[in-house]
This record gives structure tokens, sequence and C-alpha cells, in this order.
């Protein structure tokens, strides 16, 4: 399992989107694939699914070391 506390979350950006009334965030997915994005009502609800997608691929990391061992 990886120790949570080294790992960071890189390129983070929140920006409101005028053009559609709601925020973005984004930050490097932890595997190097396309960016991290998600969009929501206001800006807390946007870090925190961001938070929540980010660890979501986190865990997913462990369980495939897991299954490879």
């Amino acid at each position: 399992m990886r120790d949570e506390s080294r790992v960071v979350m890189t390129g983070v950006d929140v920006r409101f989107d005028a053009s559609t009334g709601r925020w973005t965030a984004g930050c490097d997915d932890p595997v190097g694939e396309a960016r991290l994005v998600v969009s929501a009502e206001t800006m807390e609800r946007a870090e925190r699914l961001l938070d929540e997608r980010w660890r979501a691929r986190i865990e997913g990391l462990d369980r495939e070391e897991e299954e490879d061992r």
C-alpha cells in the first residue's frame, strides 16, 4: 500500500468557467495519463470531487500492485 502522506496531487488548477457558470478543478493523473478534471456548481464541491477522484485512482493503483504480487 502506498504511503499517502508521500503521494501529493500535482498540477492542481481550480477556476470558474463563466460560460457554463460552473467551477472546474483539474490535476495531473497519478498514473501519468490524461488529467483528472471535474466540474461542479461550487468551488468547494469541485475541489472535493477532484480529491475523491484522485484518491480513487491511488487506491486503484494499490489494488493493481496487490494483484501483481
